[in-house]
């Protein structure tokens, strides 16, 4: 697997906070809030599909950032949860509307990227050196 390079680790962790602010937490009233997922899960079919998109897009971008399998499955089972419970007629999307699945599992794949921006595992120019260091030795040694 290529390596994640640290502006591209810092673009995923952008995009998976956006999602997960973008779902489930537009609109905030006391203790509660709502965001896209909550209001198109009144909407047969379309909050599913939408419920749906956001996790594969929160997951995708968790295993392209190299974030912990044990965290993935833990947010896909959060978010797979909450999209069978808001399938259900009438009480579903009422239930769903508290379950703030998507932004739970954006927060900890999100933890995961940074924990690995702290101990700085991705890097640029880093790593294209090492990679390119064997081929460095030999260019030079032709060239000698």
């Amino acid at each position: 697997m290529p390596h994640v390079l640290s502006r591209d680790l810092q673009s995923i962790h952008r995009s998976v906070r956006f999602v997960g602010s973008m779902s489930d937490s537009l609109v905030r009233l006391g203790p509660f809030s709502m965001g896209v997922d909550g209001v198109l899960s009144w909407i047969p079919f379309v909050g599913e599909g939408y419920s749906t998109a956001a996790a594969i897009f929160l997951l995708v971008q968790g295993a392209r950032a190299r974030v912990p399998l044990r965290i993935l499955l833990s947010a896909a089972a959060l978010m797979g949860g909450r999209t069978v419970i808001g399938a259900v007629p009438l009480a579903g999307p009422a239930v769903a509307d508290l379950l703030t699945a998507h932004k739970w599992s954006a927060r900890m794949i999100a933890g995961a990227i940074e924990k690995r921006m702290q101990r700085g595992e991705a890097t640029g120019a880093a790593v294209r050196a090492s990679r390119d260091a064997p081929f460095a030795a030999t260019a030079a040694r032709r060239s000698a």
